[in-house]
């Protein structure tokens, strides 16, 4: 049986926030690369928080796929 469209949207939106994650994790490390006196460790960690988030929310996805995690019609 097939995700119903609430579920589907919720599947979407996790997929689609874990990518913005992503860009926005290699955005930082590249503009780190162009800066002087960077403070490298604060860096890594910060972008490795935006990795592990971005990880967490396809999980998430992963669990609505497998239905579960479902969303129901808004009320």
């Amino acid at each position: 049986m097939a995700l119903n469209k609430p579920t589907l949207e919720l599947k979407r939106h996790l997929k689609g926030t874990a990518t913005n994650l992503e860009t926005t994790a290699n955005d930082i490390l590249k503009l780190a690369e162009q800066m002087e006196d960077v403070d490298v460790t604060a860096i890594l960690q910060l972008v490795n928080r935006l990795y592990s988030d971005a990880d967490q929310l396809k999980a998430y996805a992963d669990e609505v796929k497998a239905k579960r995690i479902v969303r129901g019609k808004a009320v």
